[in-house]
């Protein structure tokens, strides 16, 4: 009974919260956008993957840039377990010893869906994943989904 007082106002305060805030639920769709001025029409699984491990993609004229948003973990784990076949650990690691070895940077974490716009609108060589319907609310032009 106590544990359902706690949970209540944390479960109205989520549902409370509006869309564009929200983090993905455990099993929602996560997509990968840019923004309107980017000449990207599509990714395949296979370039994003290799662009959120740290290779360099060619955009065009500039190589790409992903960037994460800072959300719940569950999203940012489905992330990685889904398309990258690895857990948050396992990529914290992969990214100490990229820079470390100077071989790369993990992606820059922007703090909510209003500063990925901003980023996204600014560089059109720029890429960042979220929860499907933040997406779609911001207007983001989808380039992968799963």
């Amino acid at each position: 009974m106590r544990r359902a007082l706690v949970l209540l106002p944390l479960l109205a305060f989520a549902l409370g919260m509006p869309a564009q805030l929200r983090a993905a639920e455990p099993g929602e769709a996560v997509v990968v956008v840019a923004g309107h001025a980017s000449a990207i029409t599509g990714l395949t699984r296979d370039e994003v993957t290799r662009l959120y491990l740290g290779e360099r993609l060619d955009g065009g004229k500039a190589p790409l840039k992903a960037l994460e948003l800072d959300i719940p973990p569950w999203t940012r784990e489905a992330f990685y377990a889904r398309l990258l076949g690895r857990s948050p650990v396992q990529m914290r690691a992969l990214w100490a010893r990229l820079v470390f070895s100077g071989k790369g940077r993990p992606p820059r974490i922007v703090a909510d869906v209003d500063a990925a716009m901003r980023e996204l609108e600014s560089d059109p060589n720029t890429v960042v994943f979220m929860p499907a319907e933040s997406a779609v609310m911001a207007r983001l032009k989808p380039l992968f989904a799963f």
